[in-house]
């Protein structure tokens, strides 16, 4: 794919002052020349043939094309691309400027901005997903320690590192205690099903294993914030700077999947539009979301408690030896597009915003 053309201002002092007006104010009207295209990256999460953001908001986006009806009117079109590589393969989509606006786990976009990708992030797209870990038939594995020596395959650079590596450490383990493997999605399901490796960690989609004869054997569900996944949409400083406007509509149109996903009366239809959509079973999906308050799973705003998660996030990875270098985490987010979206949207008073803590202002 060949990157568009961005605008051209007349002098390099208007260059400058438009530069730093969007960074102030990312909503303000400027002269530019509109980009033709939406290049949307996302980790490929479906199966069966079926490319698939997986259950999040952004595969309501998809599936509804509300994207493609909003940019239609103008002519832009929306190009998705899914990858089996997952973070790193989005990585060196974003590297080659490829892509416009990423779809990530949060340990993939910190590794990203911490190796220097120029990204922003522009809206929340989930909280608190679990992972699980998935054994070979006739393989036992009932506690964490069992892990000890066992073949397991995680696919690396994703959230599911990170969460693999919290889980271990619950038993005094670490990667090297295990047999580890880096393997996609796809390859690590048949493996572990034919009884190659001893399990595989990933995320809900393993469900899908069990009709094979694998086992759920582990969840991270229930055991806190640092075992659990969020994840987000991130817009290259490129294309948040130059197409302000465009990116401001694609966050609306986010802000409205996220409200309608919010909505506990539309559960069953969330979960079938989620298999549905990706080619999973119900019941994976099902299982992920028992319990769990919609309204706060999919709250897109990037309050106090997402950014201090991600900020979490990058000292994990510093501490287990996954990052490297250290960045503001905190300047990282352009909170400015869904808070212009939810007052546009009149959901003022749809989600409540989390302090440090994670938990919900004004709570008892």
């Amino acid at each position: 794919m060949t990157p568009k053309n961005s605008s051209v201002f007349s002098t390099r002092r208007s260059l400058l002052v438009a530069s730093a007006v969007t960074l102030a104010a990312p909503l303000v009207l400027r002269a530019q020349s509109p980009a033709k295209v939406i290049r949307i990256g996302s980790p490929d999460l479906g199966t069966a043939g079926k490319p698939s953001p997986g259950g999040s908001v952004v595969a309501v986006l998809q599936a509804n094309k509300w994207l493609e009806d909003e940019f239609a009117k103008d002519g832009i079109k929306i190009e998705w691309n899914f990858f089996r590589g997952a973070g790193p393969a989005v990585h060196e989509a974003l590297s080659a400027k490829q892509l416009d606006v990423v779809s990530l786990g949060d340990l993939a976009a910190v590794i990203g901005r911490a190796r220097g990708l120029p990204t922003r992030f522009i809206a929340a797209t989930g909280r608190g997903s679990n992972s699980y870990l998935a054994t070979a038939p006739g393989v036992s594995i009932k506690t964490v320690a069992d892990l000890k020596g066992k073949k397991v395959t995680v696919l690396k650079g994703t959230a599911y590192q990170r969460t693999f590596d919290n889980l271990l450490a619950t038993a005094g383990l670490t990667e090297k205690d295990v047999k580890l493997i880096n393997m996609d999605w796809p390859t690590s399901k048949a493996a572990v099903v034919a009884g190659q490796i001893d399990a595989t960690f990933g995320g809900s989609d393993l469900f899908l294993l069990k009709a094979q004869g694998a086992q759920i054997a582990l969840s991270t569900k229930g055991r806190g914030p640092d075992h659990t996944i969020n994840s987000g949409i991130l817009a290259t400083e490129d294309f948040a700077a130059q197409n302000p406007q465009l990116t401001q509509r694609l966050v609306t149109q986010l802000v409205r999947a996220a409200h309608w996903s919010s909505q506990e009366g539309n559960r069953e239809a969330l979960i079938k539009l989620y298999a549905d959509n990706s080619g999973n079973p119900e019941l994976s999906f099902r299982e992920e979301l028992a319990g769990d308050n919609l309204n706060a799973r999919y709250s897109p705003l990037l309050d106090e408690g997402f950014i201090a998660g991600y900020q979490g996030v990058l000292d994990d990875g510093v501490k287990l030896g996954l990052i490297r270098q250290t960045f503001d985490v905190k300047a990282w987010f352009q909170p400015a597009f869904v808070q212009q979206a939810v007052k546009d949207l009149k959901l003022d008073k749809q989600w409540r915003e989390t302090d440090a803590a994670g938990k919900a202002k004004g709570a008892a």
